[in-house]
């Protein structure tokens, strides 16, 4: 049986930060998504998944990473991830190249210092 995920999200400036602990996988991923996804508000700049706490993350979670780079994206929202150096899903990530759609950074704070400090886009 999949261990409860926890989710609690924060907004920073303009940027909404969700944090993920626990199991992802094909039992509760699509609902992480649709939560997640309604956390992200039309005026933020983005959304900084932190998923250092995340422990667990199979092809279910992954897929969740891509849908979410997708919807946030059509909303000209970006999407960035926290993984640590020392992550156990760390390597998942890099092997399904995710880094390629969905930038991964070590902090939340490295995230968004990249995302322009959640600084509205420019009128």
């Amino acid at each position: 049986m999949t261990e409860q995920a926890g989710l609690d999200v924060e907004q920073r400036e303009h940027v909404q930060v969700a944090h993920l602990s626990g199991e992802v996988d094909i039992a509760n991923a699509r609902k992480l998504e649709a939560r997640i996804a309604r956390a992200v508000r039309n005026a933020a700049t983005g959304l900084v998944l932190d998923l250092s706490d995340t422990r667990y993350f199979d092809s279910a979670g992954i897929r969740m990473l891509f849908d979410l780079h997708e919807r946030l994206s059509g909303r000209s929202q970006e999407l960035r991830a926290v993984v640590p150096e020392d992550s156990l899903i760390r390597g998942a990530l890099l092997v399904t190249e995710v880094e390629q759609v969905v930038p991964l950074h070590r902090t939340v704070e490295e995230a968004l210092a990249a995302m322009g400090n959640g600084a509205p886009p420019a009128a």
